[in-house]
């Protein structure tokens, strides 16, 4: 049984849209009018065709599954791997540390005897075509319904940058452990960006995360941090008027000791958190509490790894109440 396209959109978790494009199935995380405010810079436009928090997650009968498509790049990152679980279990990690050695990819996962349930989850840093999804010996395959929606903005770090694992990406984690799909709208390199905040999506969501701060402490004049922040949380807390909204101070990173244009690094956390600190459904996250002050725990020097976003989960999730 090969899945067709209604079947496909219906699996479909995390995704704003769903097309059907040049012989394959494409997945985006934005909306159309979301896409435009990046138009001027080609590489964050880049960014919006990577399909970060976009999974496909279903429950059936068959023997097993395949999948068939090919990868583009959509981010500064070459690596792609999709994670797939089945009934709670991480059964397989497939992919290639470059999409220019492997732009294509098939596999086939087999399924115990009797129902599954099977998260295949996307790789968060690349653009992927599905050509193909094929079921064999099924008669059901059904999606998951879930009990909430979670919207996140923020940077690379959000975007899931450098989790090689995408399950273990900081927004998933949260998503699975609140049974919610996560609209990810982060884009590695992004800033405080209030043109973003003004469009909204036609899903109202139940929680709503923002973490910028790290590129604008890094790369902004202070005055300009302070505009750009008072506006995008005033848009925010009025666009989702009513619903929680977590506004994640700057990371530990390696390199925090210096001084910017913006001022030291708690200096321009303490900006962000004075301008969030103004609306009454905003509630501020330390990010210095969020991330171990290790090495082991980032990629870079800045941006975590796999285990370092367990950390960070784990730790956010203790500040979340629904």
């Amino acid at each position: 049984m090969k899945a067709d396209f209604e079947l496909i959109r219906d699996i479909a978790c995390g995704a704003t849209r769903v097309v059907e494009e040049d012989g394959g199935i494409l997945f985006h995380r934005f909306t159309e009018e979301q896409r435009k405010t990046y138009e001027s810079n080609h590489e964050f436009w880049l960014k919006t065709f990577a399909d970060s928090g976009i999974r496909l997650e279903f429950v059936t009968d068959a023997a097993s599954f395949a999948l068939r498509g090919s990868v583009e790049p959509a981010s500064s990152r070459e690596f792609y791997f999709f994670d797939v679980y089945v009934n709670g279990a991480l059964v397989r990690h497939v992919g290639s540390h470059s999409h220019k050695d492997a732009p294509e990819f098939d596999f086939e996962v087999a399924l115990p005897e009797g129902k599954s349930r099977v998260a295949v989850y996307l790789p968060g840093l690349s653009k992927i075509k599905l050509r193909e999804l094929e079921f064999t010996g099924a008669s059901k395959v059904a999606p998951v319904p879930k009990k909430r929606t979670i919207i996140c903005y923020g940077d690379s770090i959000t975007q899931g940058y450098d989790a090689r694992y995408p399950s273990l990406a900081y927004t998933n984690i949260i998503a699975d452990a609140l049974d919610a799909q996560v609209l990810n709208k982060a884009i590695g390199g992004d800033r405080f960006k209030p043109e973003l905040a003004a469009q909204v999506d036609s899903v109202r969501p139940d929680l709503v995360t923002v973490a910028y701060g790290t590129n604008d402490w890094s790369h902004e004049k202070r005055e300009v941090l302070c505009e750009k922040a008072e506006k995008f949380f005033e848009l925010a807390a009025k666009n989702f008027a009513g619903i929680p909204i977590y506004a994640l101070l700057p990371l530990w990173r390696h390199d925090w000791m210096r001084v910017t244009d913006v001022g030291t690094f708690p200096e321009g956390a303490a900006i962000i958190r004075k301008a969030a600190e103004k609306h009454a459904n905003i509630r501020v996250v330390d990010g210095w509490e969020l991330l171990p002050h290790l090495e082991e725990c980032v990629s870079d020097g800045l941006h975590p790894n796999d285990f370092g976003f367990q950390f960070m989960a784990r730790n956010l999730l203790r500040h979340i109440e629904l």
